[in-house]
């Protein structure tokens, strides 16, 4: 239970910076809220660029953001932002869905969150999922050897689990075989839609499984905390391997996003462009509820308005459409 309670009070360390965002982001884009949004994480992302190019000469990158970005823009007005800072995005974006905007508004001065994506020792029932040869996918131990991932990952990246951190630091960690990789039946290629699977490991995992959510649990949520070993920019070229968490509004069910909406829901795009991303697939979307965080979600794919293969919002295939079917596969070891 003491992962239950640092997982919930988990900070952000670019929270000061974010505050600073925050206030300025608000001074640009004044009451419109849409724009204060994409206003917002258009400076994050610069702030990223800034403390990373910075990193070696001990500039202070909230310094540097206002010095480079604010006076100018006040300079000119509210014009100054000028549509090549705002993200990539279209008029069916997630960047216009008014339950986004309303939760990521929520999501934005909530100090127990994480926006900016950071590597994390907690949420152990994340695994990556591999080939003989590799890791691809992520996975969610759901009972002792039961891993629940994605089915477009079973096949080619469905042969072994990662129980740690970092994939690259193994002594770290405790590879462990699947004994069987069994894909939804219902899911076709190229039909996105089932996009879950079932990965019975050939014997237990030493960490806790995760509980999986009830569909009351996102009645109310306003947000999801996805984990993953996946990769970290926004054109998908690399940084697999670190267990990382961020947290990312939930938008609507509106279906030009292209999820089915009785067995999927939709996560907006974050901010500092942290998302799920290709290496994510399977892995876990968690809400919390009564303190405690749940298993709400299976990484699947980006949303059908996505502009950049990451960074634009995710689709989520809904753990509890499936669960009887998850315990219905042979093989696992299930308590109660």
């Amino acid at each position: 239970m003491a992962e239950e309670r640092d997982a919930g009070r988990a900070a952000d360390p670019l929270q000061d910076q974010m505050d600073a965002t925050e206030r300025l982001a608000r001074m640009v884009a004044g009451e419109d809220d849409r724009r204060f949004i994409l206003v917002f994480q258009s400076l994050v992302n610069v702030l990223d660029t800034l403390a990373a190019q910075e990193a070696s000469t001990g500039a202070d990158p909230v310094r540097s953001l206002l010095l480079r970005t604010a006076e100018p823009m006040v300079a000119k007005g509210r014009r100054g932002l000028g549509s090549a800072a705002a993200p990539p995005s279209q008029a069916d974006s997630l960047y216009s869905d008014p339950v986004y905007i309303r939760n990521a508004l929520k999501l934005i001065p909530n100090r127990d969150r994480i926006i900016g994506g950071i590597p994390t020792s907690l949420y152990s029932d994340c695994v990556a999922v591999g080939s003989d040869n590799g890791w691809c996918c992520t996975g969610t131990l759901v009972s002792p050897n039961v891993v629940v991932s994605a089915a477009h990952c079973v096949g080619g990246c469905s042969t072994r689990v990662f129980v740690g951190e970092d994939v690259n630091d193994p002594d770290a960690g405790t590879v462990l075989p699947v004994a069987k990789a069994v894909a939804h039946p219902d899911y076709r290629r190229p039909n996105p839609v089932n996009d879950i699977a079932v990965l019975i490991l050939a014997e237990d995992a030493a960490c806790k499984p995760r509980a999986m959510a009830p569909a009351s649990a996102m009645k109310s949520a306003a947000s999801v905390r996805l984990a993953g070993f996946g990769n970290t920019d926004v054109n998908s070229v690399g940084g697999y391997g670190r267990r990382r968490m961020v947290d990312v509004p939930l938008a609507s069910d509106d279906p030009r996003y292209g999820a089915d909406a009785s067995t999927e829901f939709v996560a907006g795009a974050p901010f500092l462009d942290r998302d799920s991303c290709n290496g994510d697939s399977g892995g876990p979307a968690y809400v919390q509820s009564r303190r405690k965080w749940y298993l709400a979600g299976a990484t699947s794919r980006a949303t059908a308005s996505s502009v950049r293969p990451c960074g634009d919002g995710g689709i989520y295939t809904r753990i509890s459409s499936f669960e009887a079917w998850i315990r219905s596969v042979p093989g696992g070891h299930w308590k109660g």
